[in-house]
């Protein structure tokens, strides 16, 4: 009985040591896989131009905008940002207003039948009739002001960081907030901002880029090419405005002297090159490090454990009968 009693003991203390073991080792390998699976590449798509249209190269673009077929535009730089209503066909302005010589217009959209205005640093936003260009309410914010949209519940403005703000669309009352990521990482400098399809589009400011991005989650899920459409004489991409009379997508720049009506489609792959021979090579099982180390140290122990309990019994099991001695 005592051999059975010291059999049954070992087995329980053996089998508490795996355990343990799994728990340590495993856990850690579980909760990164749970993190991987929560990853999502953005797709890659380019630029495919269909037409375009006259814009005015002394306009540095901060916000674009259609309503009701009619395009608007906000441009910036102190002493000479305006709200505009803009000719699609010649490029020539309508009417616009200049706002104070110590302001920085910045992103707008519509929400209604009434404009919604940022300023950079001002840390103002405008609200005017859409007819009239009067200024009919005005709203105050923490920080800079970018790019703004609205979803048809809520103003979403970003203010150069990889923040975007979800914000009241009467009150412009801080109402949530979502960390924009591009393929795991922070993405920052989100500028001129649109809706489209059901995701929100934003300028990269400083690059040709253009991402779309899932709003519940913060994710971007389009990485779109803008590059080779510049215009001699102008600066950064900027500037994205869906007509949804025409179901139309524009872009443009700031200083551009030309916006384009635009779709988004996949990269075209070069078939002209010859094929290239690989030869054959053998398949290679490759273990990933983190489980090829979780097993050697379970081992390790394991045998530590094992050796631990043959040095408690003095090297060897006791026989049946009790001590051999007595």
């Amino acid at each position: 009985m005592e051999h059975c009693s010291y059999m049954l003991r070992g087995r329980h203390l053996l089998t508490m040591v795996c355990c343990a073991l799994f728990v340590v080792n495993f856990t850690p390998l579980i909760g990164a896989q749970d993190n991987d699976s929560a990853y999502v590449e953005a797709e890659s798509l380019v630029i495919a131009v269909h037409d375009n249209v006259t814009h005015d190269s002394q306009a540095y673009t901060q916000g674009l905008e259609f309503y009701q077929g009619r395009l608007f535009e906000s441009t910036g730089i102190y002493g000479d940002s305006t709200l505009r209503e803009v000719n699609l066909s010649t490029g020539e302005i309508i009417r616009s207003i200049i706002l104070a010589e110590d302001e920085f217009g910045e992103g707008l959209t519509f929400v209604d039948d009434q404009i919604i205005q940022l300023t950079w640093k001002n840390g103002v936003a405008y609200r005017y009739d859409v007819e009239t260009l009067e200024v009919v309410a005005n709203y105050s914010f923490s920080g800079e002001g970018w790019g703004l949209a609205y979803d048809g519940n809520q103003l979403i403005m970003s203010d150069g960081t990889d923040v975007l703000q979800f914000r009241n669309a009467t009150t412009f009352e801080l109402e949530a907030t979502i960390n924009v990521t591009l393929n795991n990482e922070s993405l920052s400098k989100l500028n001129e901002l649109e809706m489209f399809d059901g995701l929100l589009l934003a300028n990269v400011y400083q690059t040709d880029e253009i991402v779309g991005i899932d709003l519940s989650s913060g994710i971007v899920v389009l990485h779109i090419d803008a590059s080779g459409l510049k215009t001699e004489g102008g600066e950064v991409l900027n500037g994205i405005a869906y007509d949804a009379s025409t179901q139309s997508l524009w872009i443009t720049g700031k200083y551009w002297s030309k916006m384009y009506n635009v779709s988004f489609t996949l990269p075209q792959v070069n078939t002209d090159l010859a094929p290239v021979d690989v030869p054959e090579q053998k398949e290679v099982v490759i273990i990933d490090p983190l489980y090829s180390n979780a097993i050697l140290t379970s081992m390790m122990i394991l045998l530590v454990a094992l050796w631990a309990m043959k040095l408690k019994d003095g090297g060897v099991n006791p026989p049946p009968g009790g001590d051999p001695n007595e």
